[in-house]
């Protein structure tokens, strides 16, 4: 048995979790989450800014401060696809040492898909054979073909709804023009993935990360998250269809009084319905598994193997 703290720095939020973890045991023992918006204006600059680091590295220290509260063993801390991209990345990795003590794993797209798999896998209905997973984060969408709990084969598209929203959406409320442009760049993108679904006969779409989960929750019309609600629970397309009509009719004020909305996500809950809907279109779903599992599970789970194997 061992404490294993994992930490998915992403370009959009940051999430910890903490687990004790053994052979047929895996109970989580603190959560959290926090947007920092890594990301904010990497795609204009090809830096991440001061101010997100700043935001980003006094959270890491409130983690690190939880962290010391438990006996854990070892501490995972993995970012993608911001911190891959930004030229400035080691002066961000070398300050997270010295502020948190964290290492910083900077993990490729593929690399970060094979351990979102392994987190998904854990937390789904084991009756699912085949799968295409995927994961809309803040500065990429990942996709995973699986069969049987092995991967067929991943792909790490640049599509992400901060670096969507900042090239496209500049009004408030959206133009119609604004929402053409970004459709026509997701199409683009989604359809040099979408011929590989079709090889995997009879799959699932199943889908992770705060996008996906939080259209969940506003289909659910949830006052206050609840994870358990989420994962597994089914989500349609013609649900999701409904709730980008009205996301795209609302400013971003009015946005926020909507139920299951988290809090800093109205502005590119946008970019993540869009993307979810091409995706789906394009792949020929009309329902998708939610999965509240992903990279921070992930992360827990692999670091647990290796130690196992030494």
């Amino acid at each position: 048995m061992a404490v294993i703290a994992g930490i998915d720095i992403g370009s959009n939020t940051l999430r910890l979790l903490i687990t004790e973890i053994g052979k047929h045991h895996f109970k989580e023992i603190h959560s959290e989450r926090m947007i920092t918006r890594l990301g904010e204006g990497l795609s204009g600059s090809g830096r991440l800014t001061n101010n997100a680091i700043i935001r980003t590295v006094s959270t890491l220290k409130d983690f690190r401060t939880i962290i010391d509260r438990y006996m854990v063993n070892e501490v995972v801390v993995a970012a993608t696809s911001a911190v891959r991209a930004a030229e400035n990345r080691q002066y961000f990795i070398d300050l997270v040492k010295k502020e948190t003590g964290f290492d910083i794993e900077v993990i490729s797209g593929k690399e970060e898909a094979r351990r979102t798999f392994l987190g998904i896998l854990h937390g789904l209905d084991k009756r699912i054979h085949n799968i295409v997973a995927i994961d809309i984060g803040g500065g990429s969408t990942e996709f995973i073909f699986g069969s049987g709990g092995e991967i067929l084969s991943r792909i790490s598209i640049d599509l992400g709804v901060v670096n969507l929203t900042e090239r496209h959406l500049k009004s408030d409320p959206i133009l119609p023009s604004e929402l053409s442009s970004m459709d026509s760049e997701i199409m683009a993108k989604i359809k040099m993935v979408s011929e590989q679904s079709k090889g995997i006969e009879g799959s699932i779409l199943v889908g992770t990360a705060g996008s996906i989960t939080t259209l969940a929750a506003i289909d659910r019309k949830m006052e206050v998250y609840n994870p358990l609600r989420i994962n597994n629970c089914i989500l349609k397309l013609a649900s999701i269809r409904a709730i980008l009509s009205d996301l795209v009719s609302k400013s971003i004020k009015v946005r926020r009084t909507i139920k299951g909305l988290e809090p800093g996500r109205e502005d590119i809950i946008v970019a993540g319905t869009a993307i979810l809907i091409t995706i789906m279109e394009e792949m020929g779903h009309d329902s998708l598994v939610v999965s509240d599992y992903g990279l921070r599970e992930g992360l827990i789970m692999d670091a647990y193997n290796k130690r196992c194997t030494h």
